[in-house]
């Protein structure tokens, strides 16, 4: 459907219509380099909101509908960030400041004052561009705004995005639905520090990730696969306070040697005492070392007393320990059928039967699993 030609218009319409978007387009301009600054203020946002709304209902006055969905896409934007499911930044400040202009470019040409096309991009693509951004998962944000900038403006130069150190992991986590968590982030960049004092544990924390959340999904999310992630990565963080020396004996360690060694999930679950809302992962890493005849330590525990995650992860802890060398333990690395074989042997000694059989499942279904390769671990 063809825009109506302004001849065809009541001269009073749009000599109002005029009038209100000469003042409309610069205070919504101002109002997007004023929230650069306070990218909080919901009275900026109320305001832009409307003026936005009204743009778009003027539109309709004069009977140029077919512009109307660009500001609606707009509006759906301004809506997201209103309800916080977007946050303001630079880059989302220039691209609605781009869409404004390709807004006036489109009234300027329905009404005659100009033969030019607004952009490169076609309106429609820039509307549907709006509306996935408005529904964006917070994870692909920044990748979506980005690409949408370059397309509306190609001769924008954008830095390219620093990647954070535990990239790795926060991508490893995101495949198993687990959100970003500043908790998270800490845990895991305090076993990526911990892991620099040994050449022994270097990668371990995203081998034991990979495979216990594989193996909690397998089992029906029995464990919240934050809690159980919160748990791998701390678990054994008070090794890392130990001598290096008794880190890296060869030999067999003495009884008191032990003893120290045996004491390591007490500083992890002190820790996650003290953080609100971690209080499963600090079971899993105080019950991490029972085993379910009642062996283990530190209770001496049964099968139905020590909760799932700490089942899953003392397979996976077990299974990484025989896969991999360890001073402690006298380079006691195992061939990989042989280290499968000898968990499964455990079964209903030191290990669940049941998550046993799961576990055996998940390196079925994705060996790469038992090798610890996969695109989180392909730089180690």
């Amino acid at each position: 459907m063809p825009s109506p030609r302004s001849a065809d218009l009541s001269s009073d319409l749009l000599e109002d219509f005029r009038l209100d978007a000469a003042e409309q387009f610069p205070r919504c301009e101002q109002l997007l380099i004023e929230l650069e600054r306070a990218p909080k203020s919901r009275e900026r946002l109320r305001e832009l909101f409307r003026l936005v709304h009204t743009l778009k209902g003027n539109l309709g006055y004069i009977d140029l509908n077919t512009l109307m969905p660009l500001p609606q896409a707009m509006e759906d934007v301004l809506e997201a960030l209103r309800n916080e499911q977007l946050e303001f930044d630079s880059l989302l400040g220039d691209i609605l400041l781009l869409s404004l202009d390709h807004l006036r470019a489109l009234i300027d040409r329905a009404l005659g004052r100009t033969n030019a096309l607004p952009s490169s991009m076609q309106t429609e693509q820039l509307c549907q561009a709006l509306q996935a951004l408005a529904v964006a998962p917070a994870a692909e944000q920044g990748h979506i705004r980005r690409e949408l900038l370059q397309q509306m403006d190609p001769n924008t130069h954008l830095q390219a995005p620093q990647i954070p150190t535990g990239s790795r992991t926060d991508a490893l986590l995101a495949r198993y639905g687990i959100a970003p968590h500043p908790d998270l982030q800490f845990f895991a960049a305090l076993t990526e520090a911990a892991e620099q004092r040994s050449s022994y544990w270097r990668g371990r924390n995203l081998r034991l990730l990979d495979l216990a959340l594989s193996i909690n999904a397998l089992g029906g999310q029995v464990e919240k696969p934050e809690q159980l992630a919160a748990a791998v990565c701390l678990h054994d963080l008070g090794m890392a306070f130990l001598p290096l020396e008794l880190l890296h004996k060869q030999a067999h360690l003495s009884r008191d040697e032990r003893r120290l060694m045996q004491g390591h999930p007490r500083l992890a679950s002190d820790l996650l005492k003290r953080m609100p809302g971690w209080a499963p992962a600090m079971e899993i890493v105080l019950q991490h070392q029972e085993n379910v005849d009642g062996s283990g330590y530190p209770k001496g525990l049964r099968e139905l007393e020590i909760t799932p995650g700490a089942l899953i992860l003392q397979i996976v802890d077990t299974f990484d320990a025989r896969t991999h060398e360890r001073a402690h333990q006298t380079l006691s690395k195992r061939p990989l059928l042989r280290a499968i074989l000898e968990i499964n042997n455990l079964a209903g000694q030191q290990f669940s039967a049941h998550w046993v059989e799961i576990f055996n499942r998940a390196l079925q279904q994705n060996p790469d699993l038992a090798h610890g390769r996969g695109p989180y671990h392909d730089s180690l």
